[in-house]
């Protein structure tokens, strides 16, 4: 990738992040790790389907990755707030990697099933939890304060890129080689990850407080969460992350359910169509960063959930791949809107001292994904998959509409930012 001197407004020469090594380690982490999570999450549903025939146990799956998130967001947070950030995540790549390729072993020469599946999508949630409070913590410690923005979105960019990627593997390497070649590239991916991160010049902020070893993450799990509850601004942009991953992101559980029983499309096809929204998220997100101003953080935020809600409708509304196919574009349009402003806000308008506990805060808040799928997965079982997209998107949208009535900062976005950064000095 050409790196490029850009000049800001007041005729400051400023380098391209990637010149920065550390920083392009800890982004190349980003990318490795989430080709890993998105062909995972493909590839398990196919298993699923293929082993159960079932969409309750397809959603299943996806709730037991976000099962971790929920539980251990805030502690892991809070420990990113106390010890070394980097070290945390080297061990939690370690661990990672010797269960993909315990897995790999497993599916090669033992017997493997369905409850295999759902260790490991359980185990990989719980190295996602670590990513928002260690992983995207070094990023925002290793950047200037006044490129936080941009070193989060062009993260989010990765991201949204490896949503397009991460399918397109899935299915074909499901369709080629089974699910073992999913554990195997899983493995050499996450190795990769390790020695990029434990090569990283990262010097930690962590505050080292004084007090129980034990209880020091308690602790400070409980200091963020009784800041938080004071603080209505934050609390809604915690709350639309709730709604989004409850109502919202769970419609992707349902695509190769759609595309398997209704469609009748190979794995390969249904990974094509499903990369449709990270692809176009990536285009979204690349517009957001060179466009959007502070000011308008919380609007982008939420009205991309909004219509990303509006997608998912769609999807389940118009029946055949072209329905399906334009419903995904859209989806990944508007979820650029959402997801490039999200660690952002939650970063800038957190204190200095809290960052890794309100992050692990959001990660707790992604991880009410856990009732979206139960709910996508039951409501599909009883309604049919397709079905089943247009009546969640319903009910997103209800408490949705309630909290954007009720939120003054998204109604007068100049003066909260403004403020909000003064607070959080």
């Amino acid at each position: 990738m050409r790196c490029r001197s850009k000049v800001d407004a007041n005729n400051v020469v400023r380098t391209s992040l990637f010149r920065d090594g550390a920083y392009l380690r800890v982004w190349l982490v980003g990318g490795l790790t989430g080709i890993v999570r998105w062909l995972e999450l493909l590839a398990f549903g196919l298993y699923a389907i293929d082993a159960t025939g079932s969409p309750v146990f397809v959603g299943l799956l996806a709730l037991l990755r976000f099962l971790p998130l929920a539980l251990f967001g805030i502690f892991i947070g809070a420990l990113g707030d106390m010890l070394d950030a980097k070290r945390l995540m080297c061990i939690a790549l370690g661990l990672i990697i010797a269960v993909n390729a315990g897995l790999f072993a497993l599916f090669v020469w033992g017997q493997p099933a369905y409850w295999h599946i759902a260790v490991a999508a359980f185990l990989s949630g719980v190295f996602w939890a670590c990513d928002l409070p260690l992983r995207r913590r070094m990023i925002g410690d290793l950047v200037a304060s006044d490129r936080v923005a941009e070193a989060m979105s062009l993260d989010n960019v990765t991201s949204n890129g490896t949503r397009m990627i991460g399918p397109l593997l899935g299915g074909l390497i499901y369709q080629s080689i089974s699910i073992s070649g999913v554990f195997l590239l899983g493995a050499v991916l996450y190795l990769i990850s390790l020695w990029l991160t434990f090569g990283t010049a990262y010097a930690s902020t962590s505050e080292h407080v004084t007090g129980s070893r034990l209880l020091r993450p308690l602790r400070g799990a409980m200091t963020a969460l009784q800041h938080a509850w004071g603080d209505g601004d934050l609390l809604r942009i915690m709350g639309v992350t709730v709604i989004f991953n409850i109502w919202g992101f769970p419609f992707l559980a349902m695509i190769p359910v759609i595309g398997r029983e209704d469609l009748a499309l190979s794995d390969g096809w249904i990974g094509a169509v499903t990369s449709l929204e990270g692809a176009f998220a990536v285009v979204g997100a690349l517009v957001i960063a060179r466009s959007v101003r502070p000011e308008r953080y919380r609007a982008f935020y939420f009205f991309g959930c909004f219509a990303h809600l509006g997608a998912v409708f769609f999807i389940g509304m118009v029946p055949g791949v072209t329905g399906m196919a334009v419903g995904m574009i859209a989806a990944g349009l508007f979820i650029a809107c959402f997801a490039s402003m999200q660690g952002t806000l939650v970063y800038t308008t957190s204190p200095v001292e809290m960052r890794g506990r309100f992050l692990g805060l959001l990660t707790i808040s992604i991880g009410t994904g856990l009732i979206g799928f139960s709910n996508v997965g039951i409501t599909a079982e009883l309604f049919g998959a397709s079905n089943a997209l247009w009546i969640i998107a319903i009910e997103g949208t209800i408490p949705l509409a309630i909290l954007g009535w009720t939120w003054k900062e998204l109604r007068n976005g100049r003066a909260a930012i403004h403020d909000r950064a003064g607070s959080a000095g």
